[in-house]
This record gives C-alpha cells, structure tokens and sequence, in this order.
C-alpha cells in the first residue's frame, strides 16, 4: 500500500505541471475564439456595394444555357463539327425538335475569326425536324445542298442547313456583319466538312 500511495502524490505533482504549461496556449485558444466571435457579432461600419462583376451574355449563351465544351458535349447524344478557329464560348441548346432529352439537346460553339467577328455555329440531330419553314438560300455550293435562311429584322443574318447524316446546322453572326460576310464563313465551313 505505501508504494501506491507514494504514486500517486508523483502522478498529482506531474499532472498539475503539465496542466500549467497547456494553461497558457488553452487561456489563448479560448481568448482567439470570443475575439472571433465578437468581431463577426459586432455591427459593421456600411460598405460600398460590390463592383458589378456580371458580364453581357455571349451571343450563345442567349439561345442556350453556357456551361465548359466537355459539360455540354456530354448533354449531347451526338458527335458535332467543331469550328476550326478559336471557341469563344460553348451552351447546351435546346432541341430543333422533340422533347427535351439529351437525344434531341444541341450544342452551340461561338468562335471569332481572324478579324475578331463573332459566329454561332449551333447543331442538333434532325429527329424529324425539316427546314420548310426557313427562307430559300441561294448559292452555288454543291456540297450541301439543302440550306435556307432565317433573319432578324430585314436582312438575313443566318443560315441553316441539314446534313446527310441527320443533323440540322446553322450559322449566325453577332448582328454586325453583312449576308456577304456570313455567306463567305459558311463556305469555309462547308468546304470543311460541315455538310457532311
């Protein structure tokens, strides 16, 4: 018995020597945290609004909802033609005709050419959809013969094609080009494979 009473005074005496190192580093634990809870309680001093970091939408982004290539190519069941100069930006686009299934989805790629004007080259699968509805194109490419065009306004500011492989494609500018500018970019894209 003496020896565990002789123990336990030595485990006391060990136990009150670290308990007074901890003591200072749990005292400013605990002082660290009421601070931190005052400050995030305490009134503060009005601010200016945050600096407006919303940016116009993309000409793409307003026909379809904008997300990265990768997000919208998975939402399509279909293989696109992807322009052949730098993507803008990319949306997932509601379907030409159907319901709203990832088989009848679109995709939208905007792109800029040399000279910094904007496109729209948007794509769906046809699933029963046609082009009756779109004004006759004149052109002299044979190889896509099934194209018509669509306007805002007076002007034609787009064209839109079918495909042999059951898609349906079309080309529009950001407004400020002219039908001779549009129907030059749709022939490189043709001539591309685009028809195909």
């Amino acid at each position: 018995m003496a020896r565990s009473e002789s123990v336990i005074p030595r485990f006391k005496s060990a136990h009150r020597a670290a308990r007074a190192r901890c003591m200072p580093a749990i005292v400013l634990g605990i002082a660290a945290a009421l601070l931190s809870n005052a400050a995030v309680a305490a009134p503060r001093e009005p601010t200016s609004p945050p600096p407006n970091t919303s940016r116009p939408l993309t000409l793409v982004e307003r026909l379809g909802l904008g997300m990265p290539e990768w997000q919208a190519r998975h939402e399509i069941g279909f293989g696109p033609f992807a322009p052949p100069r730098r993507i803008v930006a990319v949306a997932l686009l509601p379907p030409f005709h159907g319901d709203d299934t990832r088989a009848n989805r679109g995709i939208g790629f905007e792109y800029a050419d040399d000279a910094g004007r904007r496109y729209v080259l948007a794509q769906w699968p046809a699933h029963g959809g046609n082009l009756a509805s779109f004004a006759p194109f004149e052109h002299d490419e044979p190889g896509c013969s099934d194209a018509r065009t669509f306007s805002r306004g007076a002007k034609p500011n787009g064209i839109v094609w079918s495909t042999p492989h059951g898609l349906i494609l079309s080309l529009q500018t950001d407004g400020a080009n002219d039908a001779r500018t549009l129907e030059i970019e749709w022939t490189k894209l043709i001539r591309r494979g685009a028809c195909r």
